[in-house]
């Protein structure tokens, strides 16, 4: 599996908040203030989440999600959501996506959804001293690069551990169980590097 780098997510989050700006001054005339933030919320969000999708190595399942993702943003949209409900919708389906296509236990999905939370507190924190949507936008997704630090797979069993789980199944099944999971061990390795 293929992640993004540190310095990927950085830049992401530069270009996220310099286009924003200009994004809400341009749509303010046309539809509106609400909206126009609305649009803009909606936008960086899927933005985002493909940045996300195209970055993953595999490509199972990559455009059904993008899909699902997008019908849940516009979906609140539609159903005319306050734009705090929105807000959080949008990090929801970012930890969905990003826990989907690049956790692999548990631990590192409740941890991606932990990033998530130290980003809003974040955004939040610099929007109350600064009043700025930017920098609030840079500091959201600034945090959200931090995610490449968690590993897909939290912690390693060992193999003695692997075969205590299969020793009461006959012996070739314990063996071609374990054949199969160093398989696709390597076959992850060598995706990733």
């Amino acid at each position: 599996m293929k992640r993004p780098t540190l310095l990927e997510g950085v830049l992401v989050a530069l270009v996220l908040s310099l286009l924003a700006a200009p994004i809400v001054v341009l749509l303010h005339g046309l539809v509106g203030s609400l909206l126009a933030w609305k649009a803009v919320v909606v936008v960086m969000a899927y933005t985002y989440m493909c940045y996300l999708l195209v970055q993953r190595g595999r490509t199972s399942g990559r455009i059904t999600l993008g899909l699902l993702a997008l019908a849940g943003l516009l979906a609140g949209v539609a159903f005319d959501l306050r734009l705090t409900g929105l807000l959080l919708l949008c990090v929801a389906l970012i930890w969905g996506v990003r826990s989907f296509a690049y956790s692999r236990s548990l631990v590192s999905a409740v941890l991606q959804g932990g990033v998530c939370v130290l980003g809003c507190g974040a955004a939040l924190m610099v929007y109350g001293h600064s009043g700025s949507f930017a920098l609030a936008i840079w500091s959201f997704f600034l945090v959200q690069a931090a995610f490449v630090f968690i590993p897909a797979r939290f912690t390693r069993r060992p193999l003695a551990d692997r075969y205590e789980e299969v020793r009461g199944a006959p012996n070739s099944f314990g063996h071609a169980h374990h054949a199969a999971e160093e398989a696709l061990d390597r076959l992850a390795t060598r995706v990733a590097g």
